[in-house]
């Protein structure tokens, strides 16, 4: 037995038990439609791109809330100074989105412990108290965008390219899930064609013992076949070590009801496989729905319309700071019978506006220059997918039709090789041949049983890499 075929045992020992533990699966032929089930269903992949959608969802609520009323309120009673006073007051405050503006209501009183005297200070009212209305809005920095508004911005894209994210995801899945089904079913039908190859082999061996003890071959034949024997126990070696390869990757993406990898056994291989026919690709016509609406160009946008809104506030922060309040109140209730009497009743508006400019401005400069920066980087990154995803789309087109061109014609070749195979053994029972053609003839057959599984298989990944680059929703 040579080093080579020796190495090879070792190392299926070893693997032996590892097999023999793992979690196999025994049943019906495996469909890849119950592998793309359990991707779906299982796949930690898959709960990771959830989990991401449902934080950025998270922030997005989070970033909603700067916008929720709030109501403020605060007492106090003052003593021990020469004036005594006891106040309330009460507001609540709207933001909205409208430029900015922000919006409130508010009630307070304020009364002297000494009523005679008034406090004059500015808490003082009537008896009943005095009612306030108002809306302040920022006139130039903060009119367009504010902080509040830019993080809500933001976290709604980034829940976008999160959702594409996650469609992006369940696509790349199903592509792996195909390639590793597929590797899966063309390296366990191989094994089968490297345990018939033995299997002749062996026969052949019994049977050239017993002609050379009858003395009708000479003892060359027998070691010949030998040395046969001996390739192809290292060739079922090599395919039964590449089945298992082939298993582990599956069952990276064939789980169990509770998420556990299923490492699946070779009873569940497919008897037969065949290809399935695309139907007209229309390449030109589907080209421009995938630049336009795939999830992955739709990912890159959300985030340039991110990048956009941190370019927007950056900008906005270089603008001088003018706030406008504009203030409607009135005092309620009975004179107190102090000298305020003459100035709190009545209509009361107040109209005030606030400025601050910044000067150097060296920060907030730095920063838009760097949002702009950002805001290009992420329209290159945009174009080129849209280049990505055109190409992309242009070689899966021409992947498939090869792939299922390659698979038709191997196919002939198989029963082809295989009837020339049989023939050739028949002429050697007989005598007319040797065992050169024979094995010559066994090998082509096995090659072009191979090869023909092969291109099945290739031509299935083909037909699932153009279907998930073409399935695309545009909303």
């Amino acid at each position: 037995m040579s080093a080579a075929v020796r190495l090879g045992l070792v190392v299926l020992s070893l693997f032996a038990p590892a097999i023999a533990a793992a979690n196999e699966d025994r049943g019906p032929p495996l469909a890849f439609e119950e592998v793309l089930q359990s991707v779906t269903s299982h796949d930690p992949r898959i709960r990771q791109a959830v989990q991401r959608v449902r934080k950025a969802e998270g922030n997005a609520t989070a970033a909603r809330g700067a916008f929720d009323p709030r109501l403020e309120g605060n007492a106090k009673l003052l003593t021990g100074a020469y004036y005594d006073n006891r106040s309330a007051d009460a507001e609540l405050r709207q933001p909205t989105t409208l430029w900015g503006s922000e919006i409130f209501v508010g009630y307070r009183v304020g009364r002297g412990i000494n009523q005679r005297w008034p406090t004059y200070r500015d808490d003082q009212t009537l008896s009943g108290g005095e009612v306030r209305a108002g809306i302040e809005v920022p006139v130039w920095r903060g009119g367009l965008i504010d902080p509040e508004r830019a993080e809500r911005a933001r976290a709604m894209n980034l829940e976008e390219a999160a959702e594409q994210d996650l469609s992006v995801t369940e696509l790349d899945l199903e592509l792996g899930a195909a390639q590793a089904y597929w590797s899966w079913v063309s390296t366990g039908r191989n094994r089968y064609v490297a345990m018939e190859l033995l299997d002749l082999a062996e026969q052949r061996d019994a049977q050239l013992r017993r002609r050379f003890e009858a003395g009708s071959i000479a003892q060359f034949d027998v070691t010949d076949n030998e040395r046969i024997l001996l390739e192809r126990r290292a060739y079922v070696v090599a395919a039964e070590r590449a089945f298992e390869k082939a298993s582990f990757e599956l069952s990276l993406y064939f789980r169990d009801d509770k998420g556990e990898p299923v490492v699946v056994g070779a009873d569940r291989i497919p008897h037969e496989v065949a290809i399935q026919p695309v139907d007209d690709l229309a390449v030109e016509r589907v080209i421009e729905k995938v630049v336009m609406c795939h999830p992955e160009v739709r990912q890159a946008r959300a985030l340039l319309d991110v990048s956009e809104v941190d370019q927007l506030l950056a900008r906005n922060r270089l603008a001088p700071e003018i706030d406008a309040r504009f203030a409607y109140s009135r005092d309620l209730g009975q004179l107190t019978g102090t000298d305020l009497d003459f100035t709190l009743p009545g209509n009361v508006f107040e109209a005030g506006v606030q400025l601050s400019i910044p000067l150097l401005m060296r920060t907030d400069r730095g920063r838009a220059t760097a949002a702009r920066a950002v805001v290009a980087e992420n329209l290159e990154k945009v174009r080129f997918v849209e280049d990505q995803l055109r190409a992309r789309t242009l070689d899966a087109a021409s992947a498939v039709e090869a792939a299922q061109e390659r698979a038709v014609l191997t196919e002939d070749v198989v029963e082809t090789a295989a009837e020339l195979a049989a023939g050739e053994r028949r002429r050697f029972e007989v005598g007319s041949s040797n065992l050169i053609f024979v094995n010559l003839r066994e090998q082509q057959a096995a090659l072009a049983e191979v090869r023909y599984i092969e291109a099945v298989a290739l031509a299935e990944i083909e037909r699932t890499r153009w279907e998930t680059t073409t399935r695309v929703t545009c909303d």
